[in-house]
C-alpha cells in the first residue's frame, strides 16, 4: 500500500513538475493568460496551485495592461476635453454667426424711410397704398377736370349763343331806334311844313 502511495505521490510530483516546466505564454491577451493558468495549474482538493513564476508574470502582464489602459483612458480624456473645448468655441462662434445672420436678415428685410426703420412688407404696403391713393386722386381729378371742362364748354357755347342773341337784339333795337328816329324826324319835318 505504501508503494501505491509512493507511486501516486511520484506520479503527482512528476505531473506537477511537467506543468511547472511548461513555458508561460507571453504574447497572449489577459483572458488567454488567465485561461492558460487555469488549465495548466495543479489542482488539489479545493485549491488551484500555480507556480510563482507564472503568478509574477501574470501579475506583471495584468499590471502593464492596466497601466496601458489607464494611459489610453487619460489620453482619451484629454482628447475629449480638447474636443469639448473646440466644440464650446465652435458653439460660441455659431451663436455669434446666428446673431449676425438674424441681424443681417432683419436689416435686409428692413428699409429706412424718412429716418424710420420699417419692414419691407410694411414699406411695400405703404408705397402701394400711396400709389393707389395717388392713382385714385388722379382719376378723381381727371373726372372733375373733364366735368368742369364740359361745363365750361357748355357755358361758353351758351355765352356765345347769348352774345349772338344779344347782338341780334342790339341790331334790331338799333334798327328800330333808327327807324323811330327817322320816323320821328319825318314827323318833325311834316310838322314843320
Amino acid at each position: 500500500m505504501r508503494k501505491i502511495v509512493y507511486l501516486g505521490l511520484l506520479l503527482w510530483l512528476s505531473v506537477g513538475y511537467t506543468h511547472a516546466q511548461k513555458a508561460y505564454i507571453q504574447d497572449a491577451g489577459i483572458k488567454e493568460q488567465l485561461n492558460f493558468v487555469e488549465t495548466e495549474a495543479s489542482k488539489w482538493q479545493n485549491y488551484v496551485m500555480i507556480t510563482d513564476v507564472w503568478f509574477r508574470q501574470l501579475k506583471k502582464n495584468v499590471s502593464d495592461t492596466l497601466d496601458l489602459k489607464n494611459q489610453n483612458i487619460a489620453e482619451l480624456r484629454q482628447t475629449v476635453a480638447a474636443r469639448d473645448s473646440v466644440i464650446g468655441q465652435l458653439n460660441g462662434e455659431l451663436e455669434k454667426t446666428k446673431t449676425r445672420l438674424e441681424t443681417s436678415e432683419r436689416e435686409k428685410n428692413a428699409f429706412q424711410f424718412l429716418g424710420l426703420s420699417m419692414a419691407k412688407p410694411v414699406f411695400i404696403s405703404l408705397v402701394l397704398f400711396v400709389f393707389f391713393a395717388l392713382l385714385i386722386a388722379t382719376g378723381a381729378a381727371l373726372f372733375l377736370f373733364q366735368r368742369s371742362n364740359h361745363t365750361a364748354n357748355r357755358t361758353k357755347k351758351e355765352l356765345e349763343k347769348m352774345k349772338e342773341e344779344f347782338e341780334d337784339y342790339r341790331q334790331r333795337a338799333r334798327q328800330k331806334y333808327e327807324n323811330l328816329v327817322v320816323q320821328h324826324h319825318k314827323e318833325i319835318q311834316k310838322l314843320k311844313e
